[in-house]
C-alpha cells in the first residue's frame, strides 16, 4: 500500500491534537514491497503508531502508520545513510558554514532555499509568486526548499498557510527544512557564542518541535537541518547527527554577492528581511534555461 500524504489522512486540527511521544530514532526497515527505508522519529498520530522514513537511496521523506512498513532486516540502508551523515556532519567543524554548501555530485542545475527567519515584516509574496510563474512556464512545479523556524510559522500563520496552498495547488514542490524553533540571535554577541550556541539552549527540542509543528499541519518534515545564521560548532553537529538530520549550508548566499554554479546551494531570505537578495535571485529567475533542481538530488553521488 502508497502512503497517503498526511494533509488527506487527517485534517491538521486533529493532528494538533492527536500528536504524540514524539521521539528520535534510527533504525532499518522496508516497505511492504521490500525497499529501504530508515526511520528516524517514532510517535502516535490520531492513536496509531507511526514513523517518519528516509527512503534510501533518494532520502525523500515519508510519513507512515508502522503497520505498513516491516522492521524484517533487508539490505541496511540505515549503514549507508549513517554513512552520509558521518561523511557531512564530521570535522572539519568550522563556526560557520558547514555540512552539504554544494551537491555531492555532478548536478545540472541550482539548489533554491528560502529561509523564513522569525521577523516582524510581510514576507516577500512577489516572489513566491514569481516562483509560481516559473512553474506556470516550465509545466511543472518549482522545486524550492523552504527553511521554516516555528516562531516565523506562528508569527506569519496566514503567510504561511499560502505557501502549504500553493505546494497542495502544485505551484511549488517544497523541501521543509528544518530551520530550529525559536531561531535566538543577540546582537553583538559573536557568533561563536550566539544562535543556537547561546546558553540554555536545548538544542533536541529546537529541533523536533518544528518538526512537531510541520507534522502537526499535514506536512513532512525533510532530512535537512539549517542551523540559524549558518553557525554551528562540533557539539551541534554530534547532536544533529544523533537526530539523523543533514546539515544544509550554502555556497551561494546572494545577498552576499556570492555567485552560483552548476550544484549550488543557492540562499535567500523569503522573510522580507533581505530584499537585496531577492532581487538578485530574480535575475536568475528570469533565466528560462536554468534549471532548479530538487533539494534531496544534491545527495546523490
Amino acid at each position: 500500500m502508497a502512503a497517503l500524504p498526511l494533509a488527506a489522512a487527517l485534517p491538521a486540527v486533529a493532528a494538533e491534537a492527536g500528536l504524540e511521544d514524539y521521539r528520535p530514532a534510527f533504525a532499518p526497515a522496508r516497505t511492504e514491497d521490500g525497499r529501504p527505508l530508515v526511520a528516524i522519529r517514532r510517535f502516535r498520530l490520531a492513536g496509531k503508531p507511526h514513523v517518519l522514513t528516509v527512503e534510501v537511496p533518494d532520502f525523500r521523506t515519508r510519513i507512515r502508520p508502522e503497520e505498513w512498513i516491516s522492521w524484517e532486516l533487508g539490505p541496511d540502508a540505515a549503514a549507508s545513510y549513517a554513512a552520509l551523515l558521518d561523511a557531512l556532519t564530521g570535522p572539519p567543524h568550522p563556526v560557520e558554514n558547514a555540512g552539504l554548501t554544494h551537491a555531492r555530485g555532478a548536478a545540472e542545475g541550482f539548489f533554491l532555499t528560502v529561509d523564513m527567519c522569525p521577523s516582524s515584516k510581510p514576507f516577500e509574496a512577489g516572489f513566491f509568486a514569481a516562483l509560481a510563474a516559473r512553474a506556470a512556464h516550465d509545466g511543472r512545479a518549482m522545486p524550492v526548499a523552504i527553511s521554516i523556524s516555528g516562531y516565523w510559522a506562528l508569527d506569519h500563520a496566514a503567510e504561511f498557510a499560502s505557501l502549504i496552498e500553493r505546494q497542495r495547488l502544485g505551484q511549488l514542490d517544497i523541501t521543509w527544512v528544518n530551520h530550529s524553533y525559536a531561531h535566538r540571535y543577540l546582537r553583538g554577541v559573536p557568533d561563536r557564542e550566539n544562535f543556537l550556541l547561546l546558553p540554555h539552549t536545548d538544542f533536541e527540542q529546537e529541533v523536533l518541535r518544528t518538526e512537531r509543528l510541520l507534522i502537526a499541519r499535514g506536512l513532512t518534515p525533510s532530512v535537512f537541518f539549517r542551523f540559524p545564521g549558518l553557525v554551528s560548532n562540533e557539539r551541534l553537529m554530534a547532536a544533529l547527527r544523533r537526530l539523523g538530520l543533514v546539515p544544509l549550508g550554502a555556497d551561494a548566499w546572494l545577498a552576499k554577492l556570492q555567485k552560483p554554479r552548476p550544484g549550488s546551494i543557492v540562499l535567500v531570505h523569503g522573510n522580507g528581511n533581505e530584499p537585496f537578495g531577492i532581487h538578485e535571485a530574480r535575475h536568475y529567475l528570469a533565466d528560462a534555461t536554468q534549471r532548479w533542481l530538487p533539494l534531496n538530488e544534491a545527495l546523490a553521488g
